[in-house]
């Protein structure tokens, strides 16, 4: 279907999921408070909603669930982080924040030289919500019985070789 330059690695997170386990509701207001936390820490300019992304990103969830896979969707053009949670106690600002969390690997330089471990992957969701040029956003969300799905894309994409993040 849409999805991403090869820029962001997936990440997959499990445990159990109780039966009859709430849906992640987009919120775009918690969502953008949660990127733009990450924004703030570097005085990077907020990320603003895009509804265009985030129908776009809404489609890629539902597809995933649908699947049941992680799968980054190949939507030139578009930035993207995906996620999934099969367990209990998922939550918007737990999937944003396990990819902010790969902050810890990060090593400033120019892309793709951004990481400790020398795997620019390892740090590829951060770096996203981070870069400098990335001023849209937009997410979706679904679930397929028990394993919710979160996709976020953005606008100009990051992770650009040869760019500075920020």
């Amino acid at each position: 279907m849409n999805r991403i330059t090869a820029t962001i690695a997936a990440v997959a997170l499990w445990g159990a999921w109780p039966a009859g386990a709430a849906t992640l509701i987009v919120d775009r207001t918690a969502i953008l408070a949660e990127h733009n936390n990450y924004r703030a820490e570097l005085s990077e300019p907020p990320l603003v909603w895009s509804e265009r992304l985030a129908q776009g990103a809404q489609r890629w969830a539902d597809t995933m669930a649908a699947l049941n896979r992680l799968q980054h969707s190949g939507t030139p053009g578009t930035g993207e982080n995906i996620a999934m949670w099969s367990g209990a106690n998922s939550s918007l600002s737990l999937m944003i924040g396990n990819w902010a969390r790969e902050k810890y690997l990060f090593e400033r330089g120019i892309f793709p030289n951004v990481s400790r471990d020398k795997n620019w992957t390892a740090v590829g969701h951060y770096t996203q919500i981070v870069w400098r040029n990335t001023t849209e956003v937009g997410c979706g969300t679904s679930k397929n019985g028990r394993t919710d799905f979160m996709v976020c894309w953005y606008n100009p994409p990051g992770n650009i070789v040869g760019q500075n993040p920020y």
